[in-house]
């Protein structure tokens, strides 16, 4: 007897991908396997693109952000313009500060000039003399009116903070450290001493040492 050779029929590769839940359709998408819902069927729908142009939030802020940035540029240029101005005006105060102080004594000046021209004229020493001390008494309120004063040291306490002593000598009639000369008056200007009055102060009579300063 012959034996019947029996063919293993393989199956097909849409048996194989339809048993895997991938078969494709005619169409080229796949089926789900078991008959359920195809892929598109089974996901939900995927959102609506969105536009690639920017909206009009972001514009807005877009704007915003050059207003603010203009702002700021100007603002810093206002501020080094007013650094400048500042330093400028601080230079030239600085520089003619005592304008106002030689103002007022140009009349000064020029009272001297007309006491000397009219006391060489006339030779009268009376005449000059009141010229002079007409001058100075202007002089002295001219001082004041800038707050100027001068230092009162004749017969104070030494200080050393308003007074500088030249020489000591001794003395019967006044304390030590007494000023009992005022060589050169000394002067303030409002709370500060620009010029401390040279003076000379009492010592005790058996500390005489001539006119050496006080150490």
């Amino acid at each position: 007897m012959s034996k019947k050779k029996h063919r293993i029929q393989l199956p097909t590769s849409e048996e194989v991908e339809r048993f895997a839940g991938a078969a494709p359709r005619s169409d080229g998408s796949e089926n789900a396997p078991d008959g359920g819902p195809s892929p598109e069927e089974a996901s939900p729908p995927s959102p609506p693109a969105q536009d690639a142009a920017p909206s009009d939030d972001v514009e807005s802020l877009r704007r915003e952000i050059e207003e603010y940035k203009d702002k700021l540029l100007r603002a810093k240029a206002e501020t080094q313009n007013l650094l400048r101005r500042t330093a400028i005006e601080k230079s030239e105060a600085i520089r003619y500060a005592n304008e106002a102080l030689a103002k007022a004594l140009l009349p000064v000046v020029d009272d001297f000039e007309r006491t000397l021209q009219a006391g060489g004229e006339s030779g009268n020493a009376e005449a000059v003399m009141e010229g002079v001390r007409l001058v100075y008494d202007k002089l002295a309120k001219v001082f004041r009116d800038h707050q100027v004063t001068p230092i009162e040291a004749l017969g104070k306490a030494f200080d050393p903070v308003y007074h500088s002593a030249a020489a000591r000598q001794p003395s019967d009639e006044h304390e030590p450290g007494t000023v009992t000369r005022e060589l050169q008056k000394g002067y303030c200007l409002r709370d500060r001493v620009i010029r401390p009055a040279q003076v000379i102060i009492a010592a005790a009579p058996a500390d005489a040492e001539g006119d050496s300063p006080p150490q």
